[in-house]
C-alpha cells in the first residue's frame, strides 16, 4: 500500500485522520494505524468510503491500495 500517497490525497482534500475515522466508523487511533501501515489493513467496504471521500479515480485506487496490480491483471485478461 502506498501510505505517501493515500495521506497526500487526503491532504490535498483538507481532511484529518479524525475526518476520515469517523467516514470509516473507527476510531482515529485505528485510522492511524491504518494509514501508516504498508501492508494494506483496510477492509473492502473501508477501501470504497475512501474512494467516495477522496474522490479517487481508479488508478489512484490501485495505485494506493493495488500497486498497479489490478491495472496489469486486467491488461493480462483483455489480451487473452
Amino acid at each position: 500500500m502506498d501510505v505517501r500517497r493515500l495521506k497526500a490525497k487526503r491532504v490535498e482534500h483538507n481532511l484529518k485522520q479524525k475526518d476520515l475515522a469517523h467516514a470509516l466508523g473507527i476510531t482515529e487511533k485505528a485510522m492511524c494505524h491504518k494509514e501508516c501501515s504498508a501492508e494494506n489493513k483496510f477492509k473492502a467496504a473501508e477501501m470504497l468510503t475512501l474512494v467516495d471521500e477522496l474522490h479517487l479515480s481508479f488508478a489512484e485506487f490501485d495505485a494506493i491500495f493495488f500497486d498497479h496490480e489490478l491495472t496489469k491483471r486486467l491488461r493480462r485478461v483483455n489480451k487473452s
